[in-house]
């Protein structure tokens, strides 16, 4: 459009012309213009004009115009003085429409309804792109989302409970955090360090609102207490006074005892409940818990016994239908790593202990041992396990060695001809294994005068409380107790000593020891059902026991008797008892 020198280009309002008179008409022609056509709002769209216009008035002339808007099609019609006065569009006018209750605009050809914001979109980006797996994607230091004057809630909607609806932390777009549902309907705060693993920190369950926290807490203890979890007051409670946890069953659940028992109150010795283990001889059964000791002091161990009768003839048995029972111990070492027999006992000739020390320097390869004294080595063959070697250097990880106590140990390493007692040399069959090399020195290497054995092996726990015995009857409830304390170092393994690195214990019974398919040494099958039970496991410490080295490296114990009509007591050599309750 080309400019003119006498109305203005966008809305053609009349200039005031240079020299002209009256110039008052021409600038209230522009005003009126202006009045008509700026924020423009039309009643409707008319082809006729309205019988009875009022004075203000604004029309969309529409199509097939007749009369005084022929001609006039998509023009403004404005009422002004009587008569009417038309406006042509300019391609981007906006207009209300009363009738119509929207907004209308000119395209140049004809006039549009201006669409109303959608009430929803496909995908939404705000400083940034979204798209079809984001469909809203904000880019900004901080979003916020606050009240309309009451509360406010964010929701996150699944589809199933199978599905997720969490809110995830990323950095560097890699995942570190996330809170929610993921893949079930518990509450989740979940971690990880690599985006790949997750570890759930925090889960509650949505059927009974518990909190679980599975990867452990810390904090809510002094650290300097140690690792492990907090404990409640009826798990104190259940110990009453002793070290074995729940062994009065206070705790009802069997806690601490194993899973091939089962709690029963309904046959106890005055206590909250028995354990109760049916049938043959299984698997060992053993607490969970293991139990601090120091290795030099004396402890009272006790364990309450009932052997079921059960119907049958057994008077071909000399024990009728009561099996052997072996309650103990098993050990182990400040690590937390199980003392198996090998670990500590030694083979002894005719009686001579086979600990010597190194006449020679061993390294990995070598083929040959030199010992300072061969004479309790075996060369009579056998087991692997007593054709060995432990080597006395083995360092736990706080870097104690021990005198005899090693986890540096092979079986099957020399045949008996390969034994040489006298001259102290041992003929290996393969070369000096490397597993068996000297953590201290680069090649391996273990010097002259270091300590050794040939290996043996035997029980693995202390049966120290019932070593494989029978109950004097059945259906009555006995207390069978020992003693064991001190430090074995006689390589012989005494039942009643701890073995040479002992830091902790664990209960463990070998029930039904005799009860076999099919019978066992002069001890009847009772069947699958037999019942043994147990109650009141304990351990305590002895404070009035004495103790006193023995010539073998054992250690002998004399603990109190007691006399109840003088009320007094002495010291006695300690032994198993077994009395009724």
């Amino acid at each position: 459009m080309t400019q003119s020198s006498e109305r203005s280009t966008r809305l053609e309002l009349p200039y005031i012309q240079g020299n002209q008179a009256q110039k008052h008409i021409t600038h209230n022609e522009a005003l009126r213009t202006l009045d008509a056509i700026v924020q423009l709002s039309v009643l409707d769209r008319l082809s006729a004009p309205p019988a009875t216009p009022d004075e203000g008035d604004r029309w969309i002339v529409g199509p097939g115009a007749s009369d005084a808007f022929a001609g006039r099609e998509g023009q403004i019609a404005a009422r002004e003085d009587g008569a009417w006065r038309f406006h042509a569009p300019r391609p981007g006018w906006l207009a209300w429409s009363v009738a119509e209750a929207g907004l209308l605009g000119w395209d140049g050809t004809a006039w549009q309804a201006v669409a109303a914001p959608p009430e929803t979109l496909d995908q939404l980006g705000i400083a940034t792109g979204a798209d079809s797996e984001n469909r809203l994607a904000v880019a900004s230091d901080a979003v916020l989302l606050t009240h309309a004057g009451g509360g406010m809630r964010l929701k996150l909607n699944k589809g199933a409970a199978s599905e997720t609806a969490s809110l995830l932390w990323q950095s560097d777009w890699s995942g570190r955090a996330e809170i929610g549902l993921s893949g079930d309907d518990d509450l989740r705060v979940k971690v990880s360090a690599d985006g790949g693993s997750w570890r759930d920190a925090l889960v509650v369950t949505a059927a009974d609102g518990r909190v679980r926290f599975p990867s452990g807490v810390d904090g809510i203890t002094d650290p300097a207490f140690g690792a492990g979890g907090a404990v409640t007051a009826a798990y104190i409670a259940s110990r009453g006074g002793d070290l074995v946890t729940n062994g009065t069953g206070s705790l009802g659940t069997g806690y601490n005892i194993p899973a091939g028992m089962t709690a029963d109150g309904s046959e106890t010795p005055d206590l909250p409940a028995a354990f109760v283990y049916r049938g043959h001889l299984g698997a060992d059964l053993v607490a969970a818990e293991r139990v601090p000791v120091d290795p030099n002091r004396v402890y009272a161990a006790s364990c309450l016994v009932f052997q079921d009768d059960i119907a049958g003839d057994w008077s071909a048995f000399g024990d009728g239908n009561r099996h052997k029972q072996a309650i103990g111990f098993e050990g182990f070492d400040a690590d937390g790593l199980a003392i198996l027999p090998h670990h500590h006992m030694r083979w002894a000739n005719g009686g001579t202990d086979s600990l010597t020390t190194l006449a020679a320097p061993l390294a990995p390869g070598d083929m040959e041992i030199v010992l300072t004294d061969g004479t309790g080595w075996n060369d009579a063959g056998g087991a692997d396990h007593a054709r060995g070697v432990v080597i006395y250097g083995y360092r736990n990880a706080a870097g104690r060695t021990y005198s005899h106590y090693s986890r540096l140990t092979a079986f099957d390493l020399f045949d008996a001809a390969g034994v040489d007692r006298v001259a102290g040399r041992i003929t290996l069959k393969t070369a000096f294994p490397a597993s068996l090399a000297n953590p201290d020195d680069p090649g391996g290497v273990w010097p002259v005068g270091t300590p050794l054995a040939n290996t043996d092996s035997g029980a693995v726990f202390k049966a120290a409380i019932m070593p494989w015995s029978v109950l004097p009857g059945a259906d009555a409830w006995y207390r069978c107790a020992n003693h064991i304390g001190g430090i074995d170092r006689s390589g012989r393994n005494r039942f009643d000593n701890f073995a040479p690195g002992t830091a902790s214990v664990r209960m463990l019974w070998q029930a039904n020891f005799s009860n076999r398919p099919g019978g066992d040494g002069g001890f009847p099958d009772t069947g699958s059902d037999h019942a043994v039970r147990f109650a009141g496991p304990s351990l305590r410490a002895q404070p009035l026991a004495a103790t006193k080295p023995r010539a073998d490296g054992s250690v002998g114990m004399k603990v109190p008797a007691w006399d109840y009509d003088s009320g007094g007591f002495w010291l006695s050599e300690a032994v198993p008892g077994v009395t009724p309750v």
